[in-house]
């Protein structure tokens, strides 16, 4: 009886005391953002504003306005770069000739080590 009240008291005091000590509402709130997006025109105003050189610009608009495909400064065109694959399969070739040869020692290391009883033998 006593442990029975006990955590009754226990029981009683946590619910009283875990309550919140600031206020909790129960509406939930959702802004959306709106993305702003600019005009070309107005980018490139922005840009003239900074102090860039419009003549010189590397936007995509101004690269299909004036025919430049991937246009350096200095006249010359961007390759598409190429991912060499044939150094990633030697190096997983030689590390796999080193696991096999690691494999193969391991291998015989373990039947030299092999005791073989002599009433095996007879």
């Amino acid at each position: 009886m006593k442990k029975l009240f006990l955590l009754l008291i226990a029981l009683t005091t946590f619910m009283n005391l875990s309550y919140a000590s600031f206020p909790l509402t129960a509406t939930l709130e959702i802004k959306r953002d709106t993305v702003q997006t600019e005009t070309v025109a107005e980018y490139h105003l922005r840009m003239q504003k900074l102090g860039f050189d419009i003549q010189d610009c590397r936007c995509v608009d101004c690269k299909k306005f004036k025919g430049i495909n991937n246009a350096m400064k200095n006249g010359q065109t961007r390759q598409k770069q190429k991912t060499n694959y044939k150094s990633i399969f030697v190096t997983m070739g030689v590390w796999l000739i080193v696991m096999m040869i690691l494999l193969f020692v391991w291998i015989v290391r373990g039947f030299m080590n092999y005791d073989i009883s002599p009433d095996l033998l007879a």
